[in-house]
């Protein structure tokens, strides 16, 4: 029986933190192996592997004591070859794990290797360990161990991957996890855990494309809607955010945070009165939750509602005395309410708590513009653009100013193909052609450097309809070597919108392409295999990927050798028998919704024991 259980998330900003996420892969009880690992065969169960599986059964019930007792009887079997006996002892170490005994669980990690020291499992556990203490360059050594002993060892890959993110080695953890992905493309983890890397190499596009894969793999994934609706927000979609987090909230309706971040989506998508509501819920969750006051504060505001913004505010600024958002919205309150004079006072105390905060200069503008300073204001909202490209408020404070402000993004010629005309700005590079109206195709980047326009080409009879826009994304260093990196637009020409973005280039690799029945299947460089066609109409809502016709299918074909795919959690039913966790339908999922969460964000480093829980059916329809 495998499980999959997570060491500590690596710090750092919202979905980034995915990138760190580590996997304790368990083999319990019945004699698993991983490829490249041996598997020992029973003419009949022993005293001790009868033992070894009632501990299991104990391990999964939470019943960790008995557990221990049960494998401790199992090892004192005599029978027991050097191989089962090496089994046993890290399970129990993964037990001793569980319960915080962390030496007792290298004790018995180590043993397991003298005995068997070929056992990839062990080398995997003892490497996550290694991570929750601190050790990450340790634990790498016992990661590329376990990966040369089985090198189709998916969860392996994803610990290196998650360990190297810990050490901000981000396009090295993406190649890891990219292995990961080829070994096991059914696994939500090393797809959540690669769009944490990506959004720290600033390209929310693939982590995009990465998470809405991890969400079609497992739709009752909570945290993909919400490292997805992160995304969203990075790319300034903040309507396709909420929905995402409404996803998540009706699989973990009680996670403040899913309410906090829709509160903010809601007030980026100027709906103040939906978020003052979701603010409200988190203050009523936790009451402790000082950014929630400040929140809804300022929500309270947009609404005119001063008497609950005044509250709200002086509670934040008693929880955090040097909140200076709290200062800065108090300002914009009084200047609102009339009262300039009293809001330069406030604005002078957020800039002497944070001068460096784009939204403190924001609110000082505002105050000077009011007051008819306006120089002072131009300065202050050009420090604040400065500090945050494209901060709208601040542009149209400028504005209003008759001020003139320079355009995001401007036309670079040299960079043009044909009739595509390529621009640039802060936020990155799109390209655009009359040929297919509006439509703004963005050009993310992997390296360096601008794009590359390299071909432009329409298809022709039943995909007369698709036109395929090449591009060099830069280049990234692997293997010792420089390797080109280049994507493919595919765009539908009828209904000029843009289908997907498939990466299709990488060093010598290049993607699969196979064309008929008026679709394309792509199984492209980075693992995944996509399907697109473009006779469908666009449908938001339902495709919060928003774009045309994408749809995701089963890939195959990238599973090495025969053997079982070691990145699949397997259940332990009281028969003693495996079955596949793969998915199934009309079956509750091998890990409820809220272990989900604990595996890849703010976890206790070992999760909680096995419970089930399902979701109603009709809401699931609704939903989904």
């Amino acid at each position: 029986m495998r499980l999959w259980l997570a060491g500590s998330v690596a710090g750092g900003r919202q979905l980034s933190r995915l990138a760190g996420a580590v996997v304790l892969a368990l083999i319990l009880a019945l004699g698993g192996s991983l490829a490249g690992a041996s598997r020992t065969a029973f003419a009949a169960a022993s005293e001790g592997d009868v033992k070894a599986q009632q501990a299991a059964i104990a391990f999964r019930q939470g019943r960790m004591d008995e557990a221990l007792r049960l494998y401790e009887a199992a090892l004192g079997d005599r029978s027991l070859g050097n191989e089962r006996r090496a089994s046993i002892l890290t399970d129990r170490g993964v037990v001793h794990a569980r319960v915080e005994k962390v030496r007792d669980a290298f004790e018995d990690f180590n043993a397991a290797i003298k005995l068997f020291p070929e056992y990839a499992v062990v080398y995997n556990n003892r490497g996550v360990l290694l991570v929750k203490l601190g050790a990450v360059e340790e634990a790498l050594k016992d990661f590329q161990r376990a990966l040369s002993l089985a090198p189709g060892y998916a969860a392996a890959y994803t610990n290196q991957a998650g360990a190297l993110a810990r050490l901000e080695q981000y396009q090295g953890a993406v190649e890891a996890y990219t292995r990961a992905v080829r070994l096991a493309p059914a696994s939500v983890e090393p797809l959540a855990g690669r769009a944490g890397a990506y959004v720290a190499l600033e390209r929310p596009r693939a982590a995009l494309r990465d998470l809405t894969r991890s969400i079609a793999n497992d739709q009752r994934f909570s945290l993909g809607y919400r490292q997805r609706a992160e995304a969203y927000l990075a790319l300034e979609e903040p309507t396709a955010a909420a929905a995402d987090l409404s996803r998540a909230i009706a699989f973990d309706a009680n996670n403040p945070e899913y309410y906090m971040l829709r509160g903010r989506a809601y007030l980026a998508a100027k709906d103040p009165k939906a978020a003052v509501r979701d603010f409200s819920k988190v203050i009523e969750l936790r009451p402790d939750m000082g950014k929630a006051y400040l929140e809804r504060g300022h929500s309270s505001i947009l609404i005119e509602d001063f008497e609950t913004a005044e509250q709200d505010l002086a509670k934040a600024i008693e929880m955090d005395s040097r909140s200076a958002l709290a200062y800065a919205y108090r300002a914009l309150m009084y200047k609102k309410l009339g009262q300039p004079e009293l809001g330069a006072q406030e604005a002078a105390k957020a800039l002497l708590l944070d001068k460096s905060n784009a939204v403190v200069l924001w609110a000082k503008g505002e105050i000077d513009e009011a007051m008819g300073r306006g120089e002072a204001a131009a300065d202050a909202y050009r420090r604040a653009l400065a500090l945050k490209p494209g901060m709208q408020n601040a542009v149209y404070g400028l504005k209003r100013l008759g001020e003139t402000v320079d355009d995001d993004f401007d036309l670079i010629g040299e960079l043009s193909l044909g009739e595509w005309r390529v621009y640039g700005g802060r936020s990155g590079y799109f390209a655009t052609n009359e040929a297919v109206g509006d439509l703004r195709v963005p050009l993310e980047m992997v390296g360096d450097g601008p794009p590359k326009l390299l071909a432009w080409e329409i298809q022709e009879g039943e995909f007369s309809d698709f036109g395929l826009l090449r591009f060099d994304a830069g280049a990234i260093e692997r293997n010792g070597r420089e390797e080109r990196q280049e994507f493919v637009a595919i765009i539908n020409t009828d209904s000029n919108a843009l289908v997907g973005i498939e990466p299709h280039r990488r060093g010598d690799e290049t993607s699969k392409w196979s064309w008929g029945s008026g679709r394309v299947i792509v199984a492209a460089v980075d693992g995944l295999t996509q399907e697109a066609r473009g006779d469908q109409e666009r449908d938001g809502a339902d495709r919060p990927d928003h774009v045309e016709g994408i749809e995701i299918v089963p890939d195959q074909g990238h599973q090495q050798g025969g053997h079982e795919d070691p990145a699949q959690p397997v259940e332990l039913h009281p028969q003693g028998r495996q079955r596949s966790g793969h998915r199934r339908k009309a079956r509750p999922l091998p890990f409820p919704p809220h272990h989900r969460q604990l595996l890849l964000h703010r976890l206790p480093d070992l999760v909680e024991p096995h419970v089930q829980r399902k979701v109603p059916r009709k809401l699931l329809l609704r939903i989904l």
